[in-house]
This record gives structure tokens, C-alpha cells and sequence, in this order.
């Protein structure tokens, strides 16, 4: 069986992607999405597209389902998608942005940043495209031809077009998020909340774009400064009920998908054996999870978890079943204290430790 540690000095660009992937639990091996699959979601933005056609392989799923997958891009480039279905917990959120921000940082983006807007629930966006009615009949002078055309049809390809064109007039145009309703806005504050709860740098940007009929609430994108010097937009994502509902047999489901320049081929071994696996008990200690799995890959450790799963009997079962010699256990009081039982499955001994000496403790061993 197969061991994906290696020193960071050694370790290839793919088996470094494998090991964040596997970390916030895309552990199964990755998809092959194909050429054709982007091309008949009919989105002009690859990333996007890439997202959509990953989504079909969560199709019907009513418990929480990893799933990622490999796309090629333009120029040898490669698309890397990671998807949560059926996640109803807001962990799944910052699961699949921190993978994906977790990746843009390997790959030398300095400074991300994780960008974030909502477009809100059925109501919320029959507000918008109500006010965005309003702005564009005030303001139909000011547009150009193709633009006044379009808001003609559609209201929000108007809308569409004049970010895309980076129209002057966008300044003064209504914002969705200024118009959620209260559900709306809640899901957008405990996301929020979560983020800066686990260490993800986020920023609010109105403007991102979300597809009709395809995106639900929160949008996502991610930017960093480039090798450059400059501030470059890697990856786009957010939350695709409406469409799962739609295509998929499904009713929730968030997805990130990250354009990376190099041809990667990662390919995550189905019988790869972790060095330890994180297991929680209650909503504190899965914040304090997310520190325990960030120390534990940067320490060029494969690590496991099922922060999905309710239950301590679910988790505990998993952990045995990947074979791995240490299971972590963090419980409330253990959040609270900042530290961890560590369990030795081969001897079922246990121990008590600081969180900081975690990754340590499990590598020489």
C-alpha cells in the first residue's frame, strides 16, 4: 500500500495537490472530466463549466459526497474541480474554498484572498431583477446599443454584459447583495463567520457574477498576487442547488474549480493509508479541526477526517477502516484547552497533547 508522505523537498507538484485534496477530504481518486461535458453546460467561463460537469458525478446523492475532478485547459493548462454534495452544514463551504485556496498558495500565488457575494434565494433575486428593471429604464441613455438591447431581453445578461465590459455606468447599478432577504443574508453572515473562524481571508466583492438558473446563494473567487507582481483571479466557485435540483437529482451542492498554468495529472491512490486521522465532537471542535489538518499536510503528512459526519461512532468506524496508526480526537473540552487526545490504534494507548505538537508527535513515529 502506498504512503504519500514525502519530504517537501522531494515531493512533485501532483503528490503535493493529492495530499491537500486528501487532507479536506477528497480521498477517493479524482474524475477525468471530459472536453465534451464542459462544452454541453453551455457557460462561456471554464471554471464554471468545469463545475457543472463535475456536479453529475453527485447526482442523487443524499449524504455528504466528495467528489473532484481533472479538466484540460487552454495552453497545457489543467482544471482542478472539487465538489461537496449534499453538504448541509456550512463546513462544506469552507471545506472546498480552503482546498482550493490551499492549492493557489502551493502554486505560488502570494496574498490570496477569498472574494465572496451571494445572489441570495428566489426572493432575493426577484428583488433584483425587480430594482435592476428600475435602474436600467432610468438610465437607458446612458447604456450603450448592445447593452440596452440586452436588458431589453433579460434584465440580468444586461447586467452580465456591463460587468463583463466593465461599463462605466456599473458604479450606480444595484448590488445583489443588497437585496437578500433575511434567510439570504443570514447564510451569507454565518459563512462569513466561518471563514474568519478558520483562518480564511475573505473580502466582499458585489460584483461577481453568478449564472441564472445555476447558482444559489454564496459565490466564491480567489486572487493573489501572481510571480508578477500583479493581482490575478485563479479560481471561481460558490453554491449550485438550483442547478443540481435541475440536472442532478440533487438539491445542494457547492463546487470551486482552480486553473492551474502546468499540465498536473494528481491521482490520489484509492488504498493510500494516512498517518493520522482527525476525528470531532460538536461545532467547536470542527473549527479546531481545520488547524489540526492544515498542520498536519504542511508537515507533508497524509491526514484524513469526515468533518461531515455527525456522529463519533461514524468517524471512529472510517478512521479504522483507512488503517491509519493514529486516530486524533478532538472533543469541546479539548477545542476549548487547544489540544488533542492521540490514540495509537496498534496498542489503543492514549495520550493528551498540545495541538502545536501534534504534527511532530505523529511524524516520528
Amino acid at each position: 500500500m502506498r504512503h504519500l508522505e514525502r519530504s517537501r523537498g522531494h515531493e512533485s507538484l501532483n503528490a503535493s495537490i493529492e495530499r491537500i485534496a486528501y487532507a479536506y477530504g477528497f480521498s477517493a481518486p479524482p474524475v477525468i472530466i471530459p472536453k465534451k461535458a464542459i462544452q454541453q453546460t453551455k457557460t462561456n467561463d471554464l471554471k464554471t463549466g468545469a463545475s457543472l460537469a463535475l456536479l453529475k458525478h453527485g447526482a442523487g446523492a443524499t449524504q455528504p459526497t466528495y467528489v473532484w475532478g481533472i479538466a484540460s485547459g487552454p495552453k497545457r493548462s489543467t482544471i482542478l474541480s472539487f465538489a461537496i454534495v449534499a453538504a448541509r452544514h456550512a463546513i462544506g463551504n469552507a471545506l472546498a474554498v480552503k482546498t482550493v485556496q490551499a492549492i493557489a498558495n502551493l502554486l505560488g500565488l502570494a496574498d490570496t484572498t477569498v472574494l465572496v457575494s451571494s445572489v441570495g434565494d428566489q426572493e432575493s433575486k426577484r428583488r433584483f431583477v425587480r430594482e435592476l428593471g428600475t435602474f436600467f429604464k432610468k438610465n437607458s441613455s446612458s447604456l450603450s446599443e448592445e447593452t440596452r438591447e440586452a436588458t431589453l431581453r433579460d434584465p440580468e445578461q444586461g447586467y452580465h454584459e456591463m460587468i463583463e465590459n466593465n461599463d462605466p455606468l456599473l458604479e450606480r447599478a444595484p448590488k445583489t447583495i443588497d437585496y437578500l432577504s433575511e434567510n439570504s443574508r443570514k447564510t451569507m453572515l454565518d459563512s462569513l463567520a466561518l471563514f474568519e473562524a478558520v483562518g480564511i481571508p475573505y473580502a466582499l466583492e458585489p460584483r461577481l457574477l453568478g449564472l441564472p438558473h445555476t447558482h444559489t446563494e454564496l459565490l466564491f473567487a480567489i486572487e493573489g498576487t501572481n510571480r508578477h507582481g500583479a493581482r490575478s483571479r485563479v479560481a471561481a466557485g460558490g453554491r449550485f442547488d438550483d442547478y443540481m435540483k435541475r440536472e442532478a437529482r440533487g438539491d445542494m451542492a457547492v463546487s470551486m474549480s482552480i486553473e492551474v498554468e502546468d499540465d498536473v495529472e494528481p491521482r490520489t491512490s484509492a488504498d493510500a493509508i494516512p498517518s493520522c486521522y482527525v476525528v470531532h465532537v460538536g461545532d467547536a471542535a470542527k473549527l479546531c479541526a481545520f488547524t489540526a489538518l492544515e498542520t498536519l499536510w504542511k508537515a507533508n503528512l497524509l491526514v484524513g477526517e469526515t468533518l461531515l459526519s455527525e456522529t463519533l461512532r461514524d468517524q471512529i468506524d472510517r478512521a479504522k477502516a483507512s488503517k491509519t496508526k493514529y486516530i486524533a480526537i478532538i472533543g469541546q473540552r479539548e477545542a476549548l484547552d487547544r489540544t488533542v487526545i492521540v490514540r495509537n490504534t496498534s496498542n489503543q494507548l492514549q495520550i493528551v497533547m498540545p495541538l502545536e505538537k501534534l504534527a511532530t508527535h505523529v511524524a516520528r513515529r
